[in-house]
């Protein structure tokens, strides 16, 4: 029994000694993942005696972890991160929120009032709010989503229903996402092969793929050549965190475009995940301040 969770996690991490914790759930969030220090801030905040662990584990276990910790009463909840939003969604079936269920991915666990496990997506609400410290136009905008997974998903959704009179574009290798990109307003999906034939027309460009993260840190999802085609005030997005600034960022500070990495979406959608796992969470001013002093 001591070492069951162990066995299906590739870190170490020893569970069966944890009182009340939280968890991030992916390939390898122990490599570099922020939420740990984030929400073991604002527990010391909040006087709480809980922790928050990385959980790197492999798709063949992902469901074998999840029967533990959803029996596991001291498991809280926590994150979901690259690759397992969808799967996680999979697994909890009918206990997503409806939002979570349009977009098909959750990257939250929580438990409800009858310590049931639940499942949420707070990576579009956090995208939004952080996309508006530096632009909080909507109106009239064409943005274009590159990638379609749980990330891409949640952020199209969230941003079609900010949009307005604006207008969405998805891309993606799979024909299968141009039925989501129609169940969104003001959207549209194309071919991975097309996006050079919409740079001339976009606003802001939406990085949702791993091109450019981890062991892909030496690729763009666009070349500089073709970042050219953008408008010259558009803004270039790139929801990947680490590192601060991937190839694609670098290629449109070349170009003088504005620029926005992942790290503050990381850090709203960490505050409103940490707001529904933790029992009875309050003082959210509190959270926040924790969280910001513990990356400073």
């Amino acid at each position: 029994m001591k070492n069951s969770f162990n066995k299906l996690i590739n870190n170490k991490v020893d569970l069966n000694n944890l009182k009340k914790f939280a968890a991030i759930i992916g390939s390898q969030p122990s490599k570099g993942a922020r939420s740990p220090i984030l929400w073991n801030s604002a527990f010391k905040k909040h006087g709480l005696n809980y922790l928050m662990v990385p959980l790197d584990v492999e798709k063949d276990n992902l469901f074998k972890l999840l029967d533990k910790l959803n029996f596991n009463k001291n498991f809280i909840g926590g994150s979901i991160t690259t690759p397992h939003k969808i799967s996680v969604a999979n697994w909890l079936g009918n206990k997503i929120t409806k939002e979570a269920a349009k977009i098909g991915a959750v990257n939250c666990l929580y438990r409800n009032e009858k310590e049931e496990l639940l499942g949420t997506n707070t990576d579009g609400e956090a995208a939004v709010k952080s996309f508006k410290k530096i632009c909080n136009e909507f109106s009239k905008k064409f943005f274009l989503i590159l990638g379609c997974g749980g990330a891409g998903k949640a952020i199209a959704a969230y941003f079609s229903y900010k949009l307005g009179s604006g207008k969405l574009c998805i891309a993606s290798r799979n024909e299968k996402d141009k039925k989501f990109a129609k169940s969104l307003m003001n959207s549209k999906w194309i071919y991975w092969s097309e996006i050079n034939n919409f740079l001339s027309k976009v606003d802001v460009v939406i990085n949702c793929t791993s091109i450019g993260f981890d062991d892909q840190k030496k690729f763009s999802p666009i070349s500089k050549k073709d970042l050219f085609k953008l408008k010259k005030n558009a803004v270039v997005y790139d929801i990947i965190y680490k590192p601060n600034s991937t190839r694609l960022l670098n290629f449109a500070e070349e170009l003088g475009l504005k620029t926005l990495n992942g790290l503050e979406m990381n850090f709203e959608q960490a505050v409103l995940a940490y707001n529904y796992a933790v029992p009875g969470a309050k003082n959210i001013d509190t959270t926040i301040k924790a969280m910001k002093s513990a990356i400073k």
